[in-house]
């Protein structure tokens, strides 16, 4: 992925999709009016305008069209939009769900509305990766590396609630380098800004991942001992904390 994913993904098999508040459907793409063109990435999709400038979006649903042209396309908050599916750029049956604002310039973490589920786990948080053109080195704590240069070190770190399956990103990481805070990113929304998307703590994507991990940084890893903390938050408050202590050793590069 080289991009924010834009909204949360929940696994469904042909269950109801319901509107999440009174609105209207100001916008509908179904299969069936372009059966020429290609397949788009959202599938046949409903998007709703609610109150407050709040727009929310129900991508990946069934051929299955709903007619609202009796209520002048106004719906009621759990009125049923369509059914959830596999149609467009979809590997299993799924809601790609989307809630926007300031007229789509900006997206916000669905699970900043949605009902609270039952979470009391922490988020989870693994190892380090160094990462040295296509290759990469693990590092755990205790290890001894040698580096020539800087190098990406990123980490991976997720919320898996508590039903089994679930695998969420994180709402808060944080990281501090031998002592020093270095960088800390909130996920409950992204804006675009200047033709870029950026987060709250104005951090583009590649700022914050790389190769599908938490970027930490090129970070100058002195020789000797070397400290990283990575502190991390679920959006129901849970929080976790661990730090890699680890043994470095400075060489010449060609």
């Amino acid at each position: 992925m080289d991009h924010f994913h834009n909204g949360l993904d929940i696994v469904s098999i042909n269950e109801e999709v319901k509107s999440i508040a009174d609105g209207k459907i100001v916008y509908t793409r179904y299969s069936e009016d372009q059966p020429f063109d290609s397949d788009y990435g959202t599938g046949n999709c409903v998007w709703v305008s609610h109150s407050k400038g709040i727009l929310s979006a129900y991508y990946h649903l069934k051929n299955t069209r709903i007619d609202f042209s009796k209520s002048d396309n106004f719906v009621k908050e759990g009125e049923k939009l369509g059914y959830t599916g596999n149609t467009g750029h979809s590997s299993g049956s799924h809601l790609h769900f989307v809630v926007a604002s300031e007229n789509g310039a900006k997206l916000i973490n669905p699970l900043m509305i949605l009902p609270k589920i039952e979470d009391s786990i922490s988020p989870e948080i693994g190892g380090l990766t160094l990462s040295v053109g296509e290759n990469y080195t693990n590092i755990n704590d205790g290890d001894s590396i040698n580096v020539s240069k800087n190098f990406p070190l990123t980490v991976t770190a997720f919320d898996k609630g508590e039903n089994s399956g679930q695998r969420r990103g994180v709402q808060y990481i944080g990281f501090i380098f031998n002592g020093i805070k270095i960088k800390e990113s909130r996920f409950n929304e992204i804006s675009i800004k200047k033709g870029k998307w950026i987060n709250e703590d104005s951090l583009e994507y590649d700022e914050l991942y790389y190769n599908g991990n938490y970027y930490i940084g090129d970070l100058s890893l002195k020789s000797g001992e070397n400290t990283i903390q990575v502190n991390v938050a679920d959006f129901h408050g849970n929080t976790n904390s661990k730090t890699f202590s680890f043994y470095v050793n400075r060489i010449s590069g060609k």
